[in-house]
C-alpha cells in the first residue's frame, strides 16, 4: 500500500524517527493507527471501570507526587520496555 501524506504529517513522521522514539516511518504510522483503534474500542462503561480504582486510590491519598525523578524513572523504564519490544503508551514517550 502506498499512501501520500500531507507535508506536515510527513515532517512529523520523520521527526519521530529522528528523535529515536521509532525505528522507521512504518512503525510511526502503525503505532498511530493502533492507538486510534484502541481509543475507539473503549466504551464509556469500560472507561468508568478502568478509572474507578485509580480515582478511589487518589481519594484515599494513595498518590505519588510527580517529580523530575519520577518522570526520569518512567522514561527509563519506558525505553527499556520499548527496547524489549513492548508497546509504550504515548503519554510515557514524551
Amino acid at each position: 500500500m502506498n499512501i501520500a501524506l500531507p507535508e506536515h504529517i510527513r515532517r512529523f513522521v520523520e521527526q519521530e524517527v529522528e528523535s529515536g522514539r521509532f525505528e522507521n516511518e512504518q512503525q510511526v504510522i502503525v503505532t498511530a493507527l493502533e492507538s486510534m483503534a484502541d481509543d475507539r474500542r473503549i466504551s464509556p462503561d469500560v472507561l468508568a471501570e478502568l478509572i474507578a480504582e485509580p480515582l478511589a486510590q487518589a481519594e484515599r491519598g494513595e498518590v505519588k507526587e510527580v517529580t523530575e525523578g519520577l518522570m526520569d524513572d518512567l522514561v527509563r523504564r519506558a525505553k527499556a520496555n520499548a527496547a524489549r519490544g513492548h508497546k509504550v503508551r504515548d503519554e510515557i514517550k514524551y
